[in-house]
């Protein structure tokens, strides 16, 4: 018991310094890009600050147990990846409800970051990584993914859900390509080591 006792109480302070991190972190360097994602009034911006704090206050966590004890949950990644599906569904059919457009050039993030605006090119560079890391690349996968890519990108359009960007679609396809090249690598094998079974859970 006592022992339980002692373990509850450190996740307890574990969480609250992720908390403490994660707030700072996200006050510090990402608030000042909130108009990115937050296009419904105040009141949705001051609610959506709180989300985002406390999901990377879960990521921060979750981070700091595996620095602690050098193992992770096989269901704190599961609740990882369902976070993220999440966002990605928010960022990619939410965010932009109401707003169409169209841009062709499939370099069009080149003339964005000479323009100043860099959050979006990096978030999508960045943003299919996990998906990516989830299967090796291959002629089929990587057909496969271009064309969801794409698909994605029509609805964005067709469905007044945001702009249809050829930049956008090179950059998320690099960055499915990045992922595909860390499931190739040792990467796998080192997590799958240090990943604990639910039924090895104490």
């Amino acid at each position: 018991m006592v022992t339980k006792q002692h373990h509850s109480a450190a996740n307890i302070l574990l969480f609250f310094t992720s908390f403490i991190a994660a707030k700072w972190f996200y006050d510090t360097f990402l608030r000042v890009y909130a108009h990115y994602i937050s296009n419904y009034g105040l009141d949705f911006a001051l609610f959506l600050n709180v989300i985002i704090t406390l999901i990377l206050s879960y990521f921060t966590f979750v981070l700091l147990k595996f620095c602690c004890t050098q193992q992770i949950k096989s269901t704190s990644i599961i609740i990882s990846y369902l976070i993220y599906s999440l966002l990605l569904v928010y960022a990619i059919l939410l965010k932009n409800i109401g707003h169409q457009g169209l841009v062709l050039d499939p370099l069009s993030f080149i003339h964005d970051i000479a323009n100043g605006s860099r959050f979006v090119p990096a978030m999508n560079l960045l943003m299919f990584i996990p998906i990516g890391f989830l299967y090796p690349p291959s002629k089929a996968n990587l057909s496969l993914s271009l064309l969801g890519l794409i698909l994605l990108e029509s609805c964005q359009y067709v469905f007044h859900l945001g702009v249809l960007d050829l930049g956008d679609i090179s950059l998320n396809f690099i960055s499915l390509l990045i992922g595909n090249s860390f499931h190739i690598s040792c990467l796998p094998r080192w997590i799958e080591g240090h990943t604990v079974s639910r039924s090895h859970q104490s």
